[in-house]
């Protein structure tokens, strides 16, 4: 019983780093950059102490992480506006456009299938993942590493 969904899970969990490969060789960085480019277009600008917290990394490594990013044109650091002892990292807009470019037919595949989904199985899908997301949370804390 519910073999063929562990499968499918399988299968999404696996084509994930395809693409996350796919995407990263793309713009010319690693995973791990690539997973701070992408909470920096969907949550804006961070400092590196978010951006830390957000890949459950050490300040330092996300200090590498940033520095990386800049070196390849992807992000730059901006004083943050009202607190002069913070920076802000903030994504080029030509990389964001770049970015969403690679990931358009996925993102706009998925938005399709959402939308074909009636109320009442969207509310179904929405706890599944739910479930799923806070699973994957709960293990990444227990292995705790950088």
């Amino acid at each position: 019983m519910g073999e063929a969904v562990m499968e499918r899970l399988q299968e999404v969990g696996v084509l994930t780093r395809v693409i996350e490969q796919r995407v990263s060789g793309a713009l010319r960085i690693n995973a791990r950059d690539l997973a701070a480019m992408e909470h920096l277009v969907t949550e804006g600008p961070l400092t590196a102490k978010d951006l830390a917290d957000r890949l459950r990394v050490s300040t330092a490594a996300s200090t590498h992480i940033v520095d990386r990013l800049e070196k390849a044109g992807h992000v730059v650091r901006r004083p943050h506006a009202s607190d002069r002892r913070k920076v802000l990292v903030e994504p080029v807009a030509e990389s964001m456009t770049r970015m969403f470019g690679l990931l358009h037919p996925l993102l706009s595949g998925v938005a399709e299938l959402v939308a074909a989904l009636s109320p009442g199985d969207r509310d179904v899908v929405e706890d599944f993942l739910t479930g799923v997301v806070q699973i994957y949370t709960d293990s990444a804390d227990s292995l705790n590493q950088d």
